[in-house]
C-alpha cells in the first residue's frame, strides 16, 4: 500500500524546493538538465527526490538511462499530483500580489480557499460569478482540502475559507484565526460502494452500523486521507462506530487531495466502499457503483465561511471578505445555491441552512 504523502505537504520550504525541481525535469526532461536550469547540484536534487520516494513508498521519476538521447526522467502520476497540488495552493498568488508585494487590501480581489468539493461540482463558480455580476467584485479562490484551506488562512495568505470541517473550525475559531463562523449550504455525506453491497450496509440502522459491517466483514474502504471535511467525517463515524481501521482491508489512499470524484473512482476501480458528498454522488457516480447508505442525521454536511481575522494580518482583506458573507448568505446568495443544479439533474446539489 503506497505510504501518505502528506507530510511533504507539511514541510512547506520542502515541498517548494522538490516542486521546482520536479517541475523542471517534466521541462527539460532530465534531472541533470533541470538541476542545470535551477542552478542547483544534482546531488542534492537527487538526493530531496530519493528521500521524499522514501517517505512516501512510491516513486516521483521514471529514468532512463543512457542510449542514444544519452538518458533522461520523466514524472509518475503521483509527481504530477504533487504538482498539480502546488498550483492549487499558490493559483492566483501572482494576479492578486502587486510586485512591490502586496497590494492595499481595498485595490485587490478577495480571496478565498474553498474545499475542494463546491469547486469540483462547480458551485463556488456559479456563486462568484453571480457576486462578480451583482457588486463588480471580483473573487479568487483557492480549492484545498478543509485541513489546508484552514492551514493557508492561519498563515494569512486568504481573506476568507469556505470549510466543511467542524472540529477543525473549531479550533481554528478558538485559537482567533477567525472572525466568525457563518452557515452557506448543506448537503449529505453517502456510504458508497458496489451496486452489490457485499458488506449489506443498505440495511443498516445507522451510519455507524453500516462503517462496522464493512470492517467486520474486512470489505475493502478508501480514506481520502488528507484532512478534508470528508476525511475528518469519515474519522468521525469510525470513531462512532468503535472502530480502529487498518490493513489489509482499509486504504488511506495518497492521491485522496485530488477529490472526492477522483476518490470515488478509485473506489469503484476496485470495488472497495468510501465516503462522498451528495452533489460528488449525483454528478460523476461511476458505472456499477452506487451511494447505499444515507439519511442519518450524523452525515449531514455543513459548509461555511470563516473570514480570516484582519487583526492578526494587515494584508487581509477584511471588510470585502464581510461583504462577500453577507452577500452568499443573503437572499441573492443564497438563492444561487437553492437553484444550483436543479436544471442539469433535477433536483438542486446543496440546500440552504
Amino acid at each position: 500500500m503506497p505510504a501518505d504523502y502528506r507530510p511533504l505537504l507539511a514541510r512547506d520550504d520542502q515541498f517548494e524546493r522538490l516542486c521546482s525541481i520536479l517541475s523542471a525535469v517534466a521541462q527539460h526532461g532530465s534531472l541533470r538538465k533541470a538541476t542545470e536550469a535551477l542552478g542547483v547540484s544534482y546531488r542534492y536534487a537527487w538526493g530531496l527526490v530519493r528521500r521524499a520516494e522514501e517517505e512516501i513508498g512510491t516513486p516521483l521519476l521514471i529514468r532512463k538511462v543512457g542510449g542514444a538521447a544519452g538518458g533522461g526522467a520523466r514524472l509518475t502520476q503521483t509527481a504530477q499530483d504533487l504538482l498539480r497540488r502546488h498550483r492549487l495552493l499558490t493559483r492566483e498568488a501572482a494576479a492578486i500580489m502587486g510586485p512591490e508585494g502586496a497590494a492595499a487590501p481595498a485595490d485587490r480581489p478577495l480571496l478565498m480557499a474553498s474545499t475542494i468539493g463546491p469547486v469540483e461540482v462547480g458551485l463556488v463558480d456559479a456563486l462568484v460569478s453571480a457576486y462578480r455580476t451583482g457588486t463588480g467584485q471580483w473573487v479568487r479562490y483557492i480549492a484545498a482540502g478543509s485541513g489546508q484551506a484552514l492551514d493557508l488562512a492561519r498563515a494569512g495568505r486568504v481573506d476568507l475559507a469556505l470549510v466543511h470541517a467542524p472540529e477543525l473550525e473549531a479550533k481554528f475559531l478558538a485559537e482567533g484565526y477567525g472572525t466568525g463562523r457563518h452557515p452557506l449550504a448543506q448537503n449529505d455525506f453517502v456510504i458508497c460502494g458496489p451496486a452489490a453491497d457485499p458488506a449489506g450496509i443498505r440495511t443498516a440502522g445507522s451510519a455507524a452500523e453500516a462503517m462496522r459491517r464493512i470492517a467486520q466483514g474486512g470489505h475493502a474502504f478508501i480514506s481520502r486521507n488528507d484532512r478534508s471535511g470528508t476525511h475528518q467525517r469519515e474519522l468521525r463515524l469510525w470513531e462512532t462506530a468503535g472502530i480502529e481501521p487498518g490493513a489489509p482491508w482499509y486504504e488511506p489512499w495518497p492521491l485522496g487531495g485530488q477529490g472526492s470524484i477522483a476518490t470515488m473512482r478509485h473506489a469503484a476501480a476496485i470495488g472497495a466502499y468510501t465516503l462522498v458528498d451528495s452533489a460528488t454522488l449525483i454528478m460523476a457516480c461511476p458505472e456499477g457503483y452506487a451511494g447505499l447508505y444515507r439519511g442519518d442525521p450524523a452525515l449531514v454536511n455543513q459548509f461555511n465561511l470563516i473570514p480570516v481575522n484582519p487583526e492578526l494580518f494587515p494584508a487581509v482583506n477584511g471588510a470585502a471578505a464581510q461583504r462577500f458573507v453577507a452577500w452568499a448568505t443573503g437572499p441573492a446568495g443564497q438563492a444561487v445555491i437553492r437553484a444550483f443544479g436543479a436544471e442539469s439533474y433535477g433536483e438542486p446539489l446543496f440546500r440552504t441552512p
